[in-house]
C-alpha cells in the first residue's frame, strides 16, 4: 500500500452539492491524495460532472444501479489503495488543512482513526453551528483507546467521534473490517467504527476538518423520524457483547443520553425548517470556517 491519502466518495444523485465537495477536495493543501467517486446508479447528471473533472488524482468508479448505500460506500473504500483513508459523503464539506491535520495525527500517533470536530451546514452552505462533536470526552485527551471511544457513543447516546467526514482511517484498518452494513442506516458509520475502533487508538482533534450538510435532500435528514429507534437498537447490541459489561447506572446513562439527543435533534430540524434552512436550491456563496 502506497504513502498518500485516498479519498473516497460514494455517489448517488450528488448534484448540486458534489460540485462544492469536488472544489473542497481538489484544494487541500495535503498533495499526495487519490480521489475515487463510486457511483450507484446516479440520473442526474454527477456521473458526466465528474467525467468532466480534468484532475489526474480523480478516478470514478461504477456499481450497478440499485445496489444500495452500504454496497456503494463498500466499493468505495475497497478500491482506495493509499495508506490512509477518509470517506466524505457528497454533500459535505472538507476545509483546506483538513487532509494534512489528520495525516499529522495519525503519524503522531500509532492509532487506527483520528477523529475530529465539524461544523453544521444548511442546504446553502451557510455555517449554523461550529466545533461539533467528541461530547463527552476529555477535552484534554490527545487519543483514548479504541473501545473507550465506542463506549463514549453508547453513553451519548450518538455518534459522538462524528460522521465519516470527520475521520481518518488506517486504509488497512477500515478495508480489513469491510463491508460496510445498513441493515441500521443512521448507525452505518458507528457500526463500523465499532468495528475498526478496537485495532487500536483514536487520536482526537478539537478544530473543526469540515462542514456536515443537513438539507431536505440529506440521508440523515429524511431518516430523522427512525432515530431514536435505531439508536436503541444499536445500543442494545453493544451492550450485549460490552467489555466490560455495562452496569445497571450506564444503561440508564445511555437511555437519557439517547433521548437528550434525540429531542434536541428534532427541535433543531423543526427550527431549521420553519427557517427554510433545510431547502435544497442554488448554494449562496459559502461562508464557512477557515
Amino acid at each position: 500500500m502506497r504513502a498518500g491519502v485516498s479519498i473516497v466518495v460514494p455517489v448517488f444523485n450528488g448534484l448540486p452539492y458534489l460540485r462544492e465537495l469536488t472544489d473542497s477536495l481538489l484544494t487541500q493543501t495535503f498533495e499526495d491524495i487519490e480521489i475515487v467517486f463510486s457511483d450507484g446508479g446516479s440520473t442526474d447528471g454527477s456521473v458526466d460532472f465528474l467525467r468532466s473533472v480534468d484532475d489526474p488524482r480523480i478516478r470514478l468508479i461504477e456499481i450497478p444501479s440499485g445496489s444500495g448505500a452500504a454496497a456503494n460506500w463498500t466499493a468505495a473504500t475497497n478500491a482506495a489503495t493509499c495508506e490512509f483513508l477518509k470517506l466524505v459523503c457528497q454533500d459535505d464539506l472538507l476545509y483546506p488543512t483538513a487532509i494534512a491535520d489528520q495525516v499529522a495525527d495519525l503519524q503522531a500517533s500509532d492509532a487506527v482513526m483520528a477523529a475530529a470536530t465539524r461544523d453544521i451546514i444548511d442546504a446553502r452552505s451557510r455555517v449554523l453551528y461550529r466545533g461539533r462533536g467528541l461530547t463527552g470526552i476529555d477535552r484534554a485527551a490527545f487519543k483514548i483507546p479504541g473501545r473507550d471511544a465506542i463506549r463514549a457513543c453508547y453513553l451519548a447516546g450518538t455518534n459522538v467521534l462524528g460522521e465519516p467526514l470527520a475521520v481518518m482511517f488506517r486504509t488497512e484498518a477500515l478495508q480489513s473490517e469491510m463491508p460496510w452494513i445498513d441493515e441500521n442506516p443512521l448507525m452505518l458509520d458507528l457500526s463500523l467504527y465499532q468495528k475498526v475502533a478496537p485495532h487500536g487508538d483514536v487520536v482526537l482533534r478539537r478544530t473543526p476538518v469540515g462542514a456536515f450538510r443537513v438539507s431536505d435532500a440529506s440521508w440523515s435528514t429524511r431518516l430523522a423520524k427512525q432515530q431514536s429507534e435505531q439508536t436503541r437498537r444499536w445500543q442494545d447490541r453493544y451492550a450485549a457483547n460490552a467489555a466490560p459489561p455495562i452496569t445497571a447506572s450506564e444503561r440508564m446513562r445511555a437511555a437519557l443520553g439517547r433521548q437528550r439527543q434525540i429531542l434536541t435533534r428534532r427541535a433543531a430540524y423543526r427550527i431549521l425548517g420553519a427557517r427554510g434552512s433545510l431547502r435544497s436550491g442554488p448554494a449562496d456563496p459559502p461562508r464557512l470556517a477557515t
